[in-house]
């Protein structure tokens, strides 16, 4: 859960481990309890020329 974040800044601006470390352990524990963490986004691809 920490690599993408890290990776993909333009997604969650500003992220540290350190500033999200209560809620990541959070996440580990529902993760570690309830099975995979699933996430979904959305993407638009605007192609653009000149007339």
């Amino acid at each position: 859960m920490v690599y993408f974040p890290r990776k993909v800044i333009w997604m969650v601006p500003g992220f540290t481990v350190e500033a999200h470390r209560d809620r990541l352990r959070e996440l580990d524990e529902q993760i570690r309890a309830d099975g995979p963490f699933v996430a979904h986004s959305a993407r638009t691809l605007i192609e653009a020329t000149k007339p």
